[in-house]
């Protein structure tokens, strides 16, 4: 006989969380045991609370502390209430949640709920640490707006053009479509000796011309039937090498693991580093007995149909976020929504963002490293 799930939706959660005080105690039960905890000498006896400011005084050394010290919601204005009610809908929504949504259901302006997001989305680091065993599916795929249907790109492709066409003059693709423009006819003076050497050198000294790309490359690799990481590699093909992507592969997954993936001539060394690789031709078949990627094709589906239907516009600098954010979800897939929230509060420790560290970040292409 089947048992029955336990239902757990946003009655039930602000049935547990419905006030400050059941926030708090909840806190203090996951933090300190029940036992309010001095974080300066470490005593836990007869430590009094000051119901004016909400914080705890230590009998010992006279220290005053808070149980929101050194979370995700320090200093923060807003009410606990608020921000488990925000934790509840970023761990059980399938798709996630734009600001502007998430905005409107806490009662808060969309810049305040962004920033939200952005630290709930910080405990979500975690799915960083993960070490992938047995047989993991490994692939890669291009995620980015269409320029057509963003007025915003279109104008940012215009100003990029401008700035190329200064330094190397009109493109092939444009020389087609423009009359008048005199076609360079016959060979340079000089030897044949001296006009390759003067063709070497050019070549040499060329700089490549830029082009205007938007799309992510992201490397994805999954544990069959079992958890995901996701990286981002950077913009354009010219960011999956082998020197982008061979440091994550050893980093995340188990020397003792198979490798399956494309025929991709790329992953032709990683039998160097795990104990077998077996590729899928997918020209042929996409199944092959046991062998096949569709595993990572599924967390790909599913992420873009969170891009499609709720991020439309994610920046570059936080992109790994999402990514983030995505993985956490799907790495808890099986779990009841009471788990899943339960889960993300074991991790909300030293996880603090301030608001200028986020908007500060870095916008060039991620560095990645084989630590």
């Amino acid at each position: 006989m089947k048992t029955k799930k336990e239902k757990y939706g946003e009655i039930s959660h602000s049935r547990r969380f419905g006030t400050e005080q059941k926030c708090r105690d909840y806190l203090v039960n996951l933090r300190w045991d029940g036992r309010p905890t001095c974080h300066k000498c470490g005593n836990k006896h007869l430590n009094y609370f000051l119901t004016s400011r909400n914080i705890w005084k230590c009998s010992n050394c006279k220290t005053q502390f808070s149980i929101l010290k050194n979370t995700i919601f320090e200093s923060s204005n807003l009410s606990l209430v608020t921000w488990f009610k925000a934790i509840f809908i970023i761990t059980t929504f399938k798709r996630g949640i734009s600001s502007c949504q998430l905005g409107r259901l806490l009662e808060v302006e969309q810049r305040t709920a962004w920033f939200v997001l952005h630290r709930l989305r910080e405990v979500m680091k975690d799915e960083d640490n993960l070490i992938l065993n047995g047989i993991v599916e490994v692939d890669e795929a291009h995620f980015g707006p269409k320029i057509g249907e963003d007025t915003r790109l279109q104008k940012a492709k215009i100003i990029h053009d401008e700035k190329m066409k200064k330094i190397h003059g009109l493109s092939n693709k444009s020389k087609r479509f423009i009359r008048g423009v005199p076609a360079k006819r016959g060979r340079k003076k000089g030897s044949t000796k001296e006009v390759l050497a003067q063709k070497k050198k050019e070549k040499k000294n060329k700089i490549e011309r830029i082009p205007f790309e938007q799309d992510i490359a992201v490397l994805g690799m999954i544990e069959r039937n079992g958890k995901v990481v996701l990286r981002a590699l950077g913009r354009s093909e010219k960011s999956k090498t082998k020197n982008s992507i061979y440091p994550l592969l050893t980093k995340y997954i188990n020397s003792s693991a198979i490798i399956y993936t494309d025929q991709w001539n790329l992953y032709d060394d990683t039998i160097n580093f795990f104990q077998d690789h077996k590729t899928i031709n997918h020209n042929k078949h996409y199944v092959n007995g046991d062998v096949h990627t569709n595993g990572i094709e599924n967390v790909w589906k599913h992420f873009r149909k969170v891009i499609n239907g709720t991020y439309f516009h994610m920046t570059y600098q936080h992109f790994q976020k999402y990514l983030y954010e995505h993985a956490f979800r799907w790495n808890r897939i099986n779990m009841s929504d009471r788990e899943k929230v339960n889960s993300f509060f074991t991790s909300i420790e030293g996880k603090r963002l301030k608001y200028r560290e986020l908007i500060s970040l870095p916008k060039k292409p991620y560095k990645l490293t084989a630590a």
